[in-house]
């Protein structure tokens, strides 16, 4: 929303972005507990070269993350951005048995 043609939502045909507005009927803004459960939750799985937004979010509210796989930016403060901009690789996902 409001990021352009020139955004991870649309740049090469789109599709390697998203936002996330809620989780469990709760608004994310980026520093919240669903934003960070879900970081949590999705930077081991994430090729590295993903990004996930609103690190400025996350600063004005104290809050930082140990990211593996993902490296943050700035984006603004009303949801949850994840992309994947210069990532062909696939989900990491572990093998069985781990």
């Amino acid at each position: 929303e409001g990021a352009g043609t020139s955004s991870s939502h649309y740049i090469d045909g789109g599709g390697r972005a998203v936002d996330f507005y809620l989780l469990d009927n709760k608004s994310l803004n980026g520093s919240d507990p669903g934003t960070l459960k879900m970081i949590e939750l999705l930077d081991p799985v994430m090729p590295v070269g993903a990004r996930v937004g609103q690190a400025g979010c996350r600063a004005s509210a104290g809050v930082s993350v140990s990211l593996t796989n993902w490296t943050e930016f700035d984006d603004t403060c009303t949801h949850m951005h994840v992309d994947v901009p210069v990532a062909d690789a696939p989900l990491l996902m572990p093998s069985a048995g781990e």
